[in-house]
């Protein structure tokens, strides 16, 4: 039996509190996802949050991100600022509720949304579709720190297998 990777502990502060994850809603990674949700610690801990494609379908709604959304997509533009207050609309009511310190931004390999959404959504390299994936989180983690400043938000890329990595990590000083 092979050991699943995750990120090291010295990567990123470990949540003391509750978090919120947002995840897509790929169903081939449903028990990989709560098996790295409970190693750091969150059995019970945290509220799930899950759309398609994670960050991407955020990254409709900003300028800079655009173009490299396929026309089609971008006629139903509006049902991308939908998703997008409705993400707002339940990290607020986790802060509320469950007094949320952390948010998890948990991307994945293989995904059909980026695949559907994107003109270059089917990648070359696994590289390349890293890097697509972790601008698109990074940009999302920016935009919940600016609406939210007192969040840590940390960033991963897991793969089909389970494995997880470390995407980025932004912490309140």
């Amino acid at each position: 039996m092979s050991h699943l990777h995750y990120p090291e502990v010295t990567e990123y502060r470990l949540p003391r509190k509750n978090i919120i994850a947002i995840s897509c809603i790929d169903l081939r990674l449903t028990d990989e996802l709560l098996n790295f949700l409970h190693f750091d610690n969150l059995t019970n801990r945290y509220d799930h949050f899950a759309l398609a494609g994670t960050s991407v379908s955020i990254g409709a709604t900003r300028k800079e991100h655009r173009a490299l959304f396929k026309e089609d997509m971008l006629n139903d533009f509006d049902s991308f600022k939908h998703w997008k207050k409705t993400l707002y609309e339940h990290i607020q009511i986790a802060i509320d509720l469950h007094q949320i310190a952390d948010v998890y931004i948990i991307e994945h390999e293989d995904c059909g949304a980026y695949r559907t959404f994107l003109k270059d959504g089917d990648f070359t390299t696994p590289e390349d579709e890293i890097k697509c994936h972790k601008e698109f989180a990074v940009a999302l983690s920016k935009e919940i720190r600016d609406e939210y400043n007192k969040l840590n938000v940390h960033c991963f890329m897991i793969d089909i297998r389970g494995n997880v990595q470390l995407l980025d990590t932004s912490t309140v000083s």
